[in-house]
């Protein structure tokens, strides 16, 4: 698709016609889901697509030439394949989290019996802890978006964090000595 038709497709989205996303959204399908399929969960689709959604509103059309060439198209591609490389970091990271949490937890190594030991781990944080622990190692937010998303200090969602941390050992220790 050429620059001016793309631009004049995301301008009508910009002045809330979302007659044209279908038409913008038809350039980019089979790439989102390329990128869905290698994520290998069930929302990655939906977050890409609005992600797609979120990028027409907030991309700067002056910096594209009203022309038929395509550098609009291959920024809009280029954006995609960033936000799935933003997405697969962050499920490494979270997969990550997961793995150090729980290793060696509980002297089993069934799946099942360590999703339970961290469940029961999970139980015991209250709920801003919950809330810091699974916003910065499964949604992969910094503490400084985590800050600023309740409106309180870093300081305190770190402090937070790592009490939360605490609690989880702790509570995957004695569930190891419990059962060993």
């Amino acid at each position: 698709m050429q620059n001016f038709l793309l631009k004049s497709l995301i301008e009508r989205i910009k002045n809330q016609d979302m007659s044209a996303f279908p038409l913008v959204f038809d350039e980019f399908k089979k790439l989102i889901s390329f990128y869905a399929v290698k994520l290998h969960y069930e929302d990655a689709s939906s977050e890409l697509t609005l992600f797609l959604i979120e990028l027409m509103y907030n991309i700067k059309l002056s910096k594209f030439p009203d022309d038929d060439g395509d550098d609009l198209k291959r920024y809009i591609a280029v954006s995609i394949k960033n936000k799935y490389i933003t997405l697969l970091s962050q499920r490494a990271k979270s997969q990550s989290f997961g793995e150090n949490l729980l290793e060696g937890c509980c002297g089993y190594t069934e799946d099942y019996d360590d999703q339970f030991c961290f469940a029961q781990g999970m139980e015991r944080l209250n709920e801003m802890q919950k809330i810091v622990v699974i916003y910065h190692f499964v949604y992969g937010y910094s503490i400084a978006e985590i800050a600023a998303r309740f409106n309180i200090t870093r300081q305190a969602v770190n402090k937070t964090k790592n009490h939360a941390l605490a609690i989880l050992r702790e509570a995957l220790t004695n569930y190891e000595a419990f059962f060993v």
